[in-house]
């Protein structure tokens, strides 16, 4: 089974001023190690200078590189199984813990990485409440605005064309046990925590106030009573008056446990200011990083 990653990091977008006209074509690396999983697809791409032409259907596939990956000093050789998309030539199980290296060589380019796989994360339970009725803010492209916080931001004086709408709020609590073998060892490790609703024809509002998604590290979380790790995060179902039913959905909660280079790619992809996100490759962009992925899904209602 492949790693159940969830389709957030977008690696060809390397920014608008980190490929200008002149600047030779780059290549991208998007590879993920999941604890006890197979070893990992690795994905190579490359990036376009600005001015060429747009054509559409044109791959960007990284086609013709010669890849291997390492565990505890064995080299694997791998083989493109279709444009860009390397496999493993042999099966072989990747333990937590284990430090894996990457080398990729690619038209006179040469990328190199390393990685170690965290411990496997397990969902100890999941906590869904749903409000009782909706609430009224702002809404605003994917916003979805606290009303007290208007004043504070002064939507009405900027003159933004929010309106008035209706969301219902769902509290999420999610709890997992950290079975580290070595006491403290959390402090290498980040968590990332993800509450996806399938909110079939509606807009996902990404709310300004709320917290659908964080990324924090993992000893600064919180624990409960039986010394389990427990976050609470929140999203908003939005709906079309005071008095309608909240519409019945599915939500997909999801825990990723990583490195701090992946932390720092995830942060730096959103941010606006970077020209491209943070990198742990040698020689080229993207991501080699260890995860362990749990997820859990629930129809809310």
């Amino acid at each position: 089974m492949r790693p159940k990653i969830i389709a957030f990091l977008v690696l060809m977008s390397a920014g608008c001023d980190a490929v200008h006209q002149s600047s030779p074509t780059l290549l991208v690396v998007e590879s993920y190690v999941a604890s006890q999983e197979s070893l990992p697809v690795v994905h190579l791409r490359q990036t376009r200078p600005l001015g060429d032409p747009y054509v559409l259907g044109a791959s960007t596939a990284a086609a013709g590189a010669t890849v291997s990956v390492a565990m505890d000093s064995l080299w694997f050789d791998y083989a493109m199984d279709e444009p860009g998309v390397y496999e493993p030539l042999v099966d072989h199980l990747v333990l937590p813990q284990a430090e894996l290296s990457l080398d990729v060589a690619w038209q006179g380019q040469r990328a190199a990485a390393t990685t170690r796989v965290p411990p496997v994360l397990t969902l100890d339970s999941v906590l869904v409440v749903a409000g009782e009725e909706p609430v009224s803010g702002l809404i605003l492209d994917s916003l979805f605005i606290d009303p007290a916080q208007i004043d504070t931001i002064r939507f009405d004086s900027l003159r933004t064309g929010a309106s008035e709408g209706f969301v219902y709020l769902v509290e999420v609590t999610m709890q997992w046990r950290v079975d580290y073998a070595e006491e403290g060892l959390d402090g290498a490790y980040w968590v990332r925590t993800q509450l996806r609703p399938d909110l079939a024809d509606r807009t996902r509002l990404d709310e300004y106030f709320l917290r659908p998604e964080q990324l924090l590290k993992e000893r600064h979380i919180a624990r409960d009573a039986a010394g389990r790790r427990i976050w609470t995060g929140v999203y908003a179902v939005p709906v079309d008056a005071a008095d309608a039913p909240m519409p019945v959905h599915r939500l997909r909660v999801a825990l990723v446990r990583s490195t701090q280079a992946y932390a720092q790619f995830v942060s730096g992809s959103d941010n606006p200011r970077r020209r491209e996100p943070p990198t742990n490759i040698t020689g080229a962009l993207g991501i080699f990083a260890g995860v362990s992925v749990d997820s859990f899904s629930v129809v809310v209602q």
